[in-house]
């Protein structure tokens, strides 16, 4: 859907909002206020008109619903498309360029009003901390002018997307004077607050905000932490209440400011990072970029346990992961820029031969480099004077010819053996598989995968028949369900090992990404079942590339055999 917008006055959308601590814990009304109500602001003596593509007039009522569509969690392209069209004509500053969701509309909004660049943008390699985050840090430092905090913002946000709720403090003392605050606040409050909650907001206040950050988990789930007086629902209102009272005290300059990332945070927040902008200004870029992978590290493990009297550290255990392995994984492959051929999607009109298939994964396993040790083995043979020529021994001004032997990645495959995946898709998925591995004279790693995933299976090809090799399949237990993608990236991002091979995703494609951004395997591709109506399997590719443009912007060059 298109809108057209008139007689509006271009708005500023401020995050900041006060959500009351008592009561049935409802955002709506905040989130209407904060991003509904500033699109229809009118201009002087006029009534702002909003048109749909239909040419009916819509109200703020019609659009909440679509804003709320692009908040579930799962990529909706239709109601992104929608919202960034009306965001683009109704704020003073966003950019429909990039890979920016919806949902990071006030992100969006910051890099714009700084002439930033969005990430994913053509041209436009990555942001840094030393390039980006440092300097932005020391002009804030500076300064304290909102175009400074704004700047700080995105480039937080642009460099390293963290999907959390945030809060910057100038430094140490302007942490330590929220905190002589804080606790008259709580002082204040205690008569009316539960034991539990006054138990953790006083283990709150004795934190320091010594280093980099400060990351606390405040719920498990969507439906925690809502009772009335609950420990998230004070702490947040606190810090809001704080951020609105700095914003007000001109002429003085503000020491506090909110970063929301994300606006599902904003308004339910399950995490709270704290920001330290003077040492983000002076520590070195790599300990910056290692405390906020460490972060990024937390937000996408697995469901935390909370204890309602003990505060929850949201980078407790990545940091002990990270102190004991050195240095965690690089995941700066998402933010790199698509430019030229792979920024110009055409899908292909008719389904694949098995010989397309196999073109695209000899040119994926060209691209890798070899590997100490792997089931893909090849010979190399070169000339060379350290061995004697065989027809000829005795002259020595003929070369001999050497034979070494190298390894290329291995091919490990996933197969969606979901529910809508047939018996006769399988097979004919699996056959191909098979005549794959021996045309390319290898053996391979092999993983059914549905919303869960079959353990892992090592299939030898030499010297089987394709019969023999598929009543061997046959016996590999297959897993049935809905279909999920992420619990392969995660599964392959686990291990090095895995991390080198060659790994395809044969599926229908009918699954769509979720907005926090998993990172996606540098070298995974995905490929078509065999035997499905092909309109169907590009009407659902269309959709997972899309949805997956925020997390690999590349995406569609991952498809073999699908795209053209």
């Amino acid at each position: 859907m298109t809108f057209t917008l008139s007689n509006q006055r271009p708005a500023v959308l401020d995050p900041v909002h006060l959500l009351p601590v008592t009561g049935a814990y409802d955002p709506l009304p905040a989130i209407r206020e904060t991003l509904v109500e500033p699109l229809f602001e009118p201009l002087p003596n006029r009534t702002v008109s909003l048109l749909d593509d239909q040419n009916q007039p819509l109200a703020p009522d019609d659009i909440l619903p679509i804003f709320l569509q692009t908040l579930h969690g799962t990529v909706d392209a239709k109601a992104e498309s929608s919202i960034k069209d009306l965001l683009s004509q109704g704020l003073i500053s966003y950019s429909t360029q990039g890979t920016l969701l919806a949902n990071e509309m006030f992100a969006n909004q910051a890099g714009a009003s700084q002439k930033l660049p969005a990430p994913g943008t053509p041209g436009l390699l990555s942001y840094s901390a030393a390039t980006d985050v440092a300097p932005g840090a020391k002009a804030l430092l500076a300064s304290q002018a909102p175009q400074d905090e704004a700047g700080f913002f995105a480039s937080l946000a642009y460099t390293f997307s963290p999907e959390t709720l945030g809060f910057w403090f100038l430094s140490e003392s302007s942490y330590e004077d929220f905190r002589v605050w804080f606790d008259q606040q709580v002082q204040t409050l205690a008569p009316g607050l539960p034991a539990d909650t006054l138990n953790l907001l006083q283990k709150f206040h004795a934190l320091t905000l010594t280093g980099l950050t400060e990351s606390l988990i405040l719920r498990k789930n969507d439906s925690d932490e809502l009772q009335d007086s609950s420990f998230a629902r004070v702490l947040v209102h606190l810090l809001m209440q704080y951020v609105q009272m700095q914003s007000g005290a001109q002429p003085l300059p503000r020491e506090a400011g909110i970063l929301p990332f994300v606006v599902t945070e904003l308004f339910l927040p399950r995490t709270l990072v704290l920001v330290n902008v003077e040492h983000h200004a002076r520590t070195s870029a790599t300990k910056v970029e290692q405390e906020w992978r460490i972060i990024n590290m937390a937000l996408n493990a697995p469901v935390k346990v909370l204890n309602m009297n003990q505060l929850s550290k949201l980078t407790a255990l990545p940091r002990a992961v990270a102190k004991a392995a050195a240095q965690a994984a690089n995941t700066k492959s998402n933010a790199l820029a698509v430019t030229g051929r792979a920024a110009k999607v055409k899908f292909r009109k008719q389904a694949p031969s098995s010989v397309d298939i196999l073109s695209g994964l000899t040119r994926a396993l060209k691209r890798m480099k070899e590997v100490n040790r792997s089931q893909n083995i090849f010979k190399k043979t070169k000339a060379s004077f350290v061995k004697a020529n065989r027809r000829d021994p005795r002259d020595f001004n003929k070369p001999g010819k050497m034979t070494s032997q190298h390894f290329l990645p291995d091919l490990h495959v996933y197969v969606d053996t979901s529910g809508s995946i047939s018996e006769v898709n399988y097979q004919e998925s699996v056959i191909m598989l098979i005549r794959l591995a021996k045309k390319l004279n290898i053996n391979l790693y092999f993983n059914s995968f549905s919303h869960v995933m079959s353990q892992e299976v090592l299939l030898h090809t030499a010297n089987k028949s394709v019969s023999e090799i598929w009543r061997e399949f046959q016996k590999i237990p297959k897993v049935n369900g809905g279909t999920e993608y992420e619990q392969i990236w995660r599964y392959i991002n686990a291990s090095s090992r895995r991390s080198q091979q060659l790994s395809l995703v044969i599926s229908d494609f009918e699954w769509r990404a979720r907005s926090q951004r998993v990172p996606h395997p540098q070298n995974l591709y995905y490929a078509p079942c065999g035997s499905m109506d092909w309109d169907r399997i590009v009407h659902h590719a269309k959709s997972f590339t899309k949805s997956v443009e925020h997390i690999e912007p590349a995406i569609a060059s991952r498809l073999i055999g699908v795209v053209a």
